[in-house]
């Protein structure tokens, strides 16, 4: 009877040890930035550049993940303005991102009605508006050739009066500055 009691008090210990190296082995993983920790992916946004004649690229990161959640990380950057001083928004202030989905090699991008009601309006500045979502979307993804804007959820045929966007819109590298 005491060797049965013996093998069962060993079991047990070796049980107790093994559940204790596998629970060290997870919350060091966790406290390393293990499996948690997302990989990046190294996108272009464009912001206007400092005269806000031409658009200017900015090296961001998003996290990998599927092709949407990726492009929509992108427009929030766009929305969040940029990082060097010397670059200016696109988007005007209070503008949100409703959606991104990917239809095709179509991104449509649905954005608040601020984008209109809050734009300070001029040729120059629609366009830079627009090709800062269509160039970062459109030359950062290679699977996404064109971009629909939207304005809550409708085709509206301008966001300030000047270019339309009732149709996708492939980029437009003219308005790049090297």
């Amino acid at each position: 009877m005491a060797g049965k009691k013996g093998k069962k008090s060993l079991t047990a210990i070796i049980v107790i040890a093994a559940i204790t190296v596998i629970a060290g082995i997870i919350v060091l993983s966790w406290l390393a930035g293990g499996p948690a920790k997302k990989e990046m992916k190294d996108i272009t946004v464009f912001f206007s550049d400092e005269d806000g004649i031409y658009l200017k690229a900015e090296k961001q990161q998003v996290k990998k993940g599927a092709l949407d959640m990726e492009a929509a990380e992108a427009v929030q950057a766009l929305i969040n303005g940029p990082q060097d001083a010397k670059s200016g928004k696109t988007l005007p202030n209070g503008t949100k991102l409703l959606s991104v989905r990917i239809d095709g090699q179509v991104a449509i991008v649905d954005l608040s009605p601020e984008v209109m009601t809050n734009h300070e309006g001029g040729s120059s500045g629609e366009l830079q508006t627009i090709y800062s979502i269509v160039n970062t979307l459109a030359l950062s993804f290679p699977e996404i050739k064109e971009v629909q804007i939207l304005v809550a959820g409708n085709r509206e045929e301008t966001i300030a009066g000047h270019i339309d966007i009732t149709t996708p819109l492939g980029p437009d590298r003219k308005i790049i500055k090297d």
